[in-house]
Order: C-alpha cells, then structure tokens, then sequence
C-alpha cells in the first residue's frame, strides 16, 4: 500500500470512529484512557500528515525556478508580472501564492517562450523579497530587457 494511501485509509477510519468515541467520550464521568487513546491517535495522525505535506512540498518546490519568480496568473501573457514565489511552503497545488498575495502559474523552469524572468516584476514582491529573504531587487533594465 501506498504511503498516501495509507493516510487516506487511517483518516477514514478515524472519520468512522470519531462519533462513537466522542459519545463514550462525553458521558459521565470523563476517562482519562479514552482521551489518551484519542490523542494519541489524533497526534499520530497529525504528525504523519504534516509529514507527508512537507515532502509534497519538498518536491514541489524544486520544480520551481531557482529565481523564484514566476508570472501571475491571466489570459494575457503579454501583460502578466513576475511575482516572488521564493522556495518556501506550496500550499495550493498548481497555483502558487506569491509574497503579495497574486496568484502565480507553476512553471517548472522558464515558459515555454523563456519569458518568466522577462515579465515585468511586481513592485511589492520586490520589497517584500528584498525584505523577507534578503533577495536584491532586480535592476529595473534587465526586468525588461528581452
């Protein structure tokens, strides 16, 4: 069985206890066995879980480019920015939050046209990056140079 299947399998199976031991739970008198157990199952779980977000995590940030930079999300390519994405914490599967709240598309690497270094970068990511994590803004004739 798969790692992810694992957890799925434990998660329902705490999904279809968890009514019966709250009620055994809630009666009087309160046991302290019974609260052990269930959070030691909840804190097992917990872990396990925050575990495998790390490593999904893990291998979803070496996909990004090593600059950080990727472009917002929009119809147009033409008129997207840059946003600062860093190498920090993916939470939202195939679109990323940026360091000014934009909403970036996932490119592994550079476009498809090689543009993702060329967009124009977003004036708050820029401070927020030379802020943050100590990245130097860009000077602002290579953000635009093709």
């Amino acid at each position: 069985m798969d790692p992810d299947h694992a957890l799925l399998t434990r998660l329902r199976d705490l999904a279809g206890t968890l009514p019966g031991d709250l009620a055994w739970l809630t009666g009087p008198p309160l046991r302290a066995d019974g609260l052990r157990d269930l959070g030691e199952r909840l804190c097992c779980l917990g872990g396990d879980l925050i575990t495998r977000a790390g490593v999904l995590d893990e291998i979803a940030a070496a996909r990004l480019p090593s600059h950080g930079w990727i472009p917002e999300c929009g119809p147009d390519p033409r008129r997207r920015l840059a946003h600062y994405v860093g190498r920090g914490e993916v939470r939202l599967g195939l679109i990323y939050f940026a360091s000014c709240g934009a909403g970036c598309f996932p490119f592994y690497a550079t476009d498809a046209a090689g543009k993702t270094e060329r967009h124009e970068r977003c004036e708050k990511c820029v401070k927020e990056a030379y802020r943050l994590m100590s990245v130097p803004p860009a000077p602002r004739d290579s953000a635009r140079s093709s």
